[in-house]
């Protein structure tokens, strides 16, 4: 088969790594050969995680982590899902140019040859929206508005790159996961006739 990459974005706390995983295990029941790229912030050896720690030199970190991770992962499996992307990824390094942290203009540059060149390299793109509250886990920020100024970075890039995208309705990852299958006509017949089904009870 044609090998596939997803990308599933979105602002932080909105359940890409629990959905992630829920869409990489149906596929293999399904007999995919499918493949994960887990998240990298919680790798990065400098400062991250909320709005006071993030820098430029972090996120230019994560950034090019996730395309060597891309280069690596996507010859091995045949539907590769990552837990974000590098739109999601840019965002945040966008945010931080946008509040006035330093950056050369070299990083600035080598930044936003990562997003034009890459951006359209994902074969389907899973934009979560905001959906539930930011629990403290000690790492990530709890900060409602800053979860919706990187939203809002996320949705203005995917326009403004051209990016085509789905958005993912609300809901459990059973049902999203089934969405997905739908988007990648990858859901199995049988599966096919219970959710026509389902849906005219709705």
């Amino acid at each position: 088969m044609q090998k596939i990459k997803i990308g599933i974005t979105g602002t932080h706390g909105t359940g890409k790594t629990s959905l992630a995983h829920s869409l990489v295990g149906h596929l293999k029941e399904l007999g995919f050969n499918a493949g994960y790229i887990r998240e990298f912030v919680r790798d990065c050896p400098l400062p991250v995680g909320t709005e006071k720690e993030n820098s430029i030199p972090a996120q230019a970190w994560i950034l090019c982590r996730q395309l060597i991770e891309e280069l690596e992962a996507v010859h091995k499996y045949d539907i590769l899902v990552c837990d974000r992307t590098v739109i999601d990824n840019y965002a945040y390094f966008l945010w931080n140019l946008r509040v006035g942290r330093p950056a050369s203009e070299e990083l600035q540059k080598i930044a936003a040859s990562i997003l034009d060149s890459w951006a359209h390299t994902y074969d389907f793109i899973i934009k979560l929206p905001i959906t539930i509250q930011l629990s403290v886990d000690g790492f990530r920020s709890t900060d409602a508005q800053w979860q919706r100024e990187i939203d809002s970075i996320i949705t203005e890039l995917l326009a403004a790159k051209n990016v085509k995208h789905n958005t993912i309705r609300i809901a459990p990852n059973s049902t999203r996961v089934i969405d997905i299958l739908k988007i990648l006509k990858l859901m199995p017949l049988e599966q096919q006739a219970l959710q026509i089904e389902q849906d005219k009870l709705v």
